[in-house]
């Protein structure tokens, strides 16, 4: 290499091998903090910039390269539409805009929707999601209210896990708080991120953990039981390489500056190590019929026909869970378009025993129409006379 300074631009993790490395000089350049943000998304969008510009820093943790291109990509947003200021919304579209195809590769955009009123949870379940809600707002400013004991662990990601059976609301509460954190949301694929190659599967989940990071976003892992199983005894080479995958995971996870939500239906098959490092560990458990019932309200559109003692009765005897309601719900509104009218209750009390014909269960509500007069010779008759000891004549068996 002729004299002079000689320049190179790694990645976190990466370095200089050989020669060159010895007289090299390092120099570590770290996340920008808000303020800085706010000056760099300042001198981006100048006079034209009709938006809170500290709140703009605060809630977007981009690095100064994004900055620059999605100030630029937002300009043009509000030209197209024909303003002179520059909106929340277009900077939040332009961010959009940012090269995310590292991500995309390996998880899938969902759209975040919705407000807490939204949820029908219990008021336990529904403090502490205001809770995290409130350690993702101020994960930055925390560690300033902290000890000194805490700098030796300067992340100031967030870590949450959601369990409890299917259909109860996980996935819809992480869809809330990232609409209600105005970020985006990503669900890793676990298809495109578990390989069977040794090693490769560590190497997708840290270019999706990376890419996440950097463009600060919302990272879900659904079904994480799958990743983030219990390391067992070692027996054969497939064990350590599990467990090898699983150590990863935890020091990745812990050293992760972003916001990651895992949701399972099987909070005893997680590692334990990954529970304690878990910022929240919040469980939604199945709704009780006033739950229930609330749901079903939410669900039906405001001119059902749908007498209300009988949409109580289905609440409180058919203990159906949130995705089980909505697919009743959306079932029943098919009926009522095919007869022309609104949402009626014999065509929810269908829904309702498809629901459960899908589950290969008894609906209550047969049971309850069990005292209606049956025809001569219907199976129920039939069974009960066996019961009974009867003959088909109607006379006791000797």
């Amino acid at each position: 290499v002729a004299a002079g300074l000689f320049g190179a631009i790694v990645f976190e993790g990466g370095g200089l091998d050989g020669s060159m490395d010895e007289p090299a000089i390092t120099i570590t350049l770290g996340r920008l903090a808000a303020p800085e943000r706010e000056a760099l998304w300042r001198e981006a969008l100048g006079e034209r910039a009709a938006c809170d510009l500290n709140e703009v820093g605060e809630r977007l943790r981009l690095p100064a390269g994004h900055i620059r291109k999605a100030g630029r990509l937002a300009l043009a947003q509000a030209d197209l539409a024909g303003r002179a200021g520059v909106t929340f919304d277009d900077v939040r579209s332009a961010v959009r805009l940012l090269g995310r195809e590292a991500l995309e590769t390996l998880a899938a955009r969902l759209d975040p929707a919705g407000s807490w009123s939204d949820l029908v949870v219990s008021a336990a379940v529904k403090a502490r999601l205001l809770e995290l809600q409130r350690r993702c707002v101020h994960r930055e400013r925390i560690s300033g209210a902290l000890g000194k004991a805490f700098s030796a662990h300067p992340s100031r990601g967030v870590k949450a896990l959601f369990s409890g059976p299917s259909g109860t609301g996980k996935t819809l509460a992480a869809k809330i708080l990232a609409a209600e954190l105005g970020m985006d949301l990503y669900r890793i694929d676990l298809a495109a991120v578990v390989n069977k190659y040794i090693g490769e599967t560590e190497k997708n989940l840290h270019r999706a953990l990376t890419a996440a990071e950097e463009l600060d976003v919302v990272l879900l892992l659904d079904e994480g039981d799958a990743l983030l199983g219990r390391r067992t005894e070692v027996r054969s080479a497939n064990d350590r390489y599990a467990n090898l995958e699983t150590n990863f995971l935890l020091q990745r996870l812990e050293a992760y500056e972003g916001i990651v939500l895992v949701t399972t239906n099987a909070a005893e098959n997680i590692d334990p190590a990954f529970q304690r490092r878990m910022d929240a560990v919040i469980s939604f458990p199945s709704p009780g019929p006033e739950e229930r019932l609330a749901i079903w309200r939410l669900h039906l559109p405001s001119d059902h026909a749908v007498d209300p003692a009988s949409l109580e009765r289905i609440a409180r005897t058919c203990a159906l869970n949130g995705g089980q309601i909505r697919s009743a719900a959306e079932h029943a509104a098919l009926l009522a378009l095919e007869s022309g009218g609104p949402i009626a209750g014999e065509h929810l009390e269908a829904a309702v025993r498809s629901e459960y014909q899908k589950r290969g269960a008894l609906c209550p509500l047969e049971s309850e129409d069990a005292g209606a007069p049956e025809p001569p010779g219907a199976p129920a008759a039939f069974m009960r006379a066996v019961a009974k000891g009867e003959r088909a004549d109607g006379k006791r068996r000797g």
